[in-house]
């Protein structure tokens, strides 16, 4: 049976909400609603009257410090060989420039690595760059070296992968470094042309340039917040960000029209829920923050850190963060927590009126603001899709309602869908998590041949997955009221420990357990061996290409290299989400370059190469049986946390 409010869901409603969204504008042929930019605080005020308007309570904007990035213009002009002048409109990334007919001078470089700088003075000079940032590198790394070798700017051309819809698609990811070098983006089409005329011209070409983009650090962003009040002393939060690059139809103008829609629907249904429903619409998600590795949901990052008390009664969330909208989409996937995959599966395989089949992915990624919410100790849940892929569109000029192939049907199933999970989710007395679940998935990544028998661990988790038991059969005696506020806050502190404290991250924001990224590059540096022994300098490069930053020293200078480790774990690190969640590096530079240039020329390779993997598999080692030590002291602590629970 569907549920009440279905009957006043409005798809003309959640639509007018996406068609405002979008027309909000810093460039006016491109859009940008970005970090703090003028776009961005008119967008936070409409959503801030529109939540008063539905009849929401409390409706508040809560500023928090973010950088700020306001783009007005840029484009490119440059003479044919017809002698017209032709110009050719840009987008731009997340670094300054200021130019009024700037004369500056193109050239060509490839895909941007070390290599293709050789023989080239591109000192005081624009780079034009091709670009695939799924299949090669993102874009931070030919930005870093195109600023090591004293470019005065560079233009990328996304030739594949990311922001690759169409030929005359532009898109912008995150240039994840200091915001000094102008960065702009030329679509595939104009690109074409321009290296023509590039060659024609004997490989550099005179041009104008015109741009405003502004990066202003210690700006502000809003947090726009509202609330459908609860009977208990307990939140479930909605949250979605409103900020976008380009005009953002999917990602997350779609997320922020579910959001108000199911409110509204809530509200005029005469809903009454048991837990207050905190709405928390962030801005400054896509970036701000300069000069950072992890320089997304910064709004939420700063918000959560302002409240962290919002941990100690916050019951569960869900984040609707995009592509909710697709009629070619085959399947609904939740992403979740080992914890909570299970007892979702059910309960949203069960929910009448979702078109799509049902699923859950686990764990969480850390791409988007649920992360942030999750180390208070608030377990989440957030929208995802299976279906066509997403990433030529994302990020560009071509998330728009017609390649994103909007439906109503699929919408409102998005509306039905989320708005009973969280009907569903209010109504439960304590959250259906399973930490058995979580300690299984621990035991599962134990690998014995690089980390030994883990004994003591093994042991903990023993323990653990006890408490554990016992702990859910505790749940079934609650009497209620008090009692299950009580409980419900002992359990946040056990999860935000296993969120805090159990996991981290890969060089590649991969979320795991803290042993996992060692166990991967022993299992990895110990195949190098084996293929030096073999004499196969290619596939040694091959399998040393996935352990830690191997790929890049491949292809970037030493210099670019270390600016992007130091970013990450050096002493000035800047203080982000993520800070200390990687811990250290392999230093495999020299390996990777010396087994590169074997597998280039044919020849074995040199035998200090072997030596020094020998002794950083040693070091891997060490710092895997360090990992497994402390896990052994956390798991034995949420041991004891859920057995006086």
């Amino acid at each position: 049976m569907l549920p009440k409010f279905s009957e006043f869901l409005d798809m003309r409603y959640s639509c007018s909400i996406i068609d405002k969204l979008i027309s909000f504008e810093s460039n006016p042929a491109l859009g940008y609603r970005t970090s703090g930019s003028a776009a961005e605080f008119a967008a936070g005020d409409f959503l801030y009257h529109e939540m008063k308007a539905i009849g929401m309570r409390n409706v508040r904007k809560d500023a928090v410090n973010v950088d700020n990035f306001e783009f007005k213009r840029a484009d490119l002009t440059y003479t044919m060989p017809n002698g017209n002048r032709k110009t050719v409109v840009m987008s731009a990334f997340q670094a300054r420039a200021f130019a009024e007919n700037a004369p500056i001078r193109v050239l060509y470089v490839g895909k941007g690595t070390e290599d293709d700088y050789k023989d080239k003075d591109v000192a005081g000079k624009y780079v034009l760059v091709d670009l695939n940032m799924v299949d090669d590198w993102f874009i931070y790394w030919v930005v870093g070296q195109a600023a090591a070798k004293k470019a005065a700017g560079i233009i990328v051309v996304q030739v594949g992968g990311y922001c690759s819809w169409s030929p005359d698609t532009l898109g912008v990811q995150d240039i994840s470094t200091n915001a000094d070098l102008p960065t702009f983006s030329m679509s595939v089409r104009e690109a074409d042309v321009f290296k023509n005329h590039l060659e024609r011209a004997g490989g550099e070409l005179e041009c104008s340039l015109n741009a405003d983009v502004r990066i202003t650090n210690n700006g502000i962003t809003h947090n726009i917040i509202g609330e459908i009040p609860g009977q208990i002393d307990e939140v479930v939060y909605l949250i979605g960000h409103y900020d976008g690059y380009f005009r953002a139809y999917a990602d997350n103008a779609s997320g922020i029209g579910a959001i108000l829609g199911i409110c509204k629907a809530f509200i005029e249904s005469g809903y009454r829920p048991r837990r207050t429903l905190r709405v928390c619409l962030h801005g400054a998600e896509e970036w701000g923050l300069e000069g950072s590795r992890y320089d997304w949901a910064r709004g939420a990052t700063m918000l959560t850190r302002k409240h962290p008390e919002w941990g100690e009664n916050g019951f569960m969330l869900l984040n609707l963060d995009g592509w909710l909208i697709s009629s070619e989409a085959e399947g609904t996937a939740v992403r979740t927590w080992w914890e909570l995959a299970g007892e979702m599966e059910k309960i949203g395989q069960s929910v009448e009126g979702n078109i799509y089949p049902f699923r859950t992915i686990a764990p969480m990624w850390t791409w988007t603001e649920s992360f942030m919410y999750a180390m208070l100790g608030i377990p989440t849940i957030e929208s995802w899709y299976d279906g066509e892929n997403i990433w030529p569109s994302y990020h560009s000029t071509s998330d728009t309602r017609e390649v994103n192939h909007y439906s109503d049907e699929a919408y409102r199933s998005s509306h039905i869908l989320y708005g009973t999970l969280l009907q569903r989710i209010d109504a439960l007395d304590v959250r259906p998590l399973n930490f058995t679940d979580m300690f299984e998935k621990l035991l599962e990544s134990l690998d014995p041949k690089t980390l030994g028998a883990c004994t003591e661990l093994k042991a903990a988790v023993t323990r653990a997955c006890r408490a554990a038991t016992a702990l859910k059969d505790k749940e079934k005696n609650l009497t209620g009221g008090e009692e299950l506020c009580v409980y419900n806050a002992k359990v946040s502190r056990i999860f935000a420990k296993i969120i805090n404290e159990l996991l981290g991250l890969d060089w590649y924001e991969n979320l795991d357990f803290i042993h996992v990224r060692n166990r991967n590059n022993i299992q990895q540096l110990m195949k190098v061996l084996d293929d030096i022994n073999a004499d196969n300098p290619e596939a040694a490069r091959q399998d040393l290409r996935s352990v830690d930053l191997c790929w890049y020293a491949y292809h970037f200078d030493r210099e670019t290299y270390n600016y992007f480790v130091d970013q990450v774990i050096g002493e000035n690190a800047p203080d982000t989400w993520a800070l200390g969640k990687v811990g250290s590096i392999g230093d495999y530079y020299d390996v990777a370059r010396a087994i590169a240039k074997a597998a280039a020329e044919g020849t074995p390779v040199p035998a200090w190469v072997a030596e020094k993997i020998r002794s950083e598999l040693e070091e891997q080692k060490a710092e895997a049986a360090d990992m497994i030590r402390r896990e052994t002291k956390i798991v034995t602590a949420l041991a004891s946390m859920m057995e006086t629970a």
